[in-house]
């Protein structure tokens, strides 16, 4: 039976049976173009994991607020934003505010908001998940 099958598979291939199937380039373009591609530097990189759940400090060394998450949008070019839980507020809780993630930036092994206060930041309008990205 083996045989069988590996004969039929030899002929198709002879046959030219199974020359509509492409293997050539799609979308994503050739194997030796990403290959020719300069990895990322991960000299400066930041895992988004590692991210969430630091504080985020201001010049002062004064806490302003911890990063909650990190909302990268499906729109080429458009900034990341950082979600950040600022607070507690007396009867309130935290609130969430979004800014740019460029504006949170790695300063001796802490983030931080240069000129920014927690203040300034409780005065942002408040982010509110949509609820879609509220499952995770």
């Amino acid at each position: 039976m083996t045989f069988r099958v590996l004969f039929i598979a030899l002929a198709m291939l002879a046959g030219g049976c199974l020359g509509s199937v492409h293997l050539g380039p799609t979308h994503l373009g050739t194997a030796s173009a990403w290959a020719d591609e300069p990895a990322a530097s991960t000299e400066h990189a930041m895992r988004t994991s590692r991210l969430i759940g630091q504080a985020v400090y201001n010049d002062q060394n004064e806490k302003i607020g911890a990063i909650e998450d990190i909302l990268v949008s499906p729109t080429p070019g458009k900034e990341p934003l950082a979600i950040l839980s600022v607070g507690p507020f007396l009867g309130g809780g935290d609130k969430l505010v979004a800014v740019p993630l460029s504006h949170v930036q790695l300063d001796h092994g802490k983030m931080a908001m240069a000129g920014a206060t927690k203040a300034m930041l409780a005065s942002m309008a408040s982010y509110l998940f949509p609820p879609s990205s509220s499952s995770g």
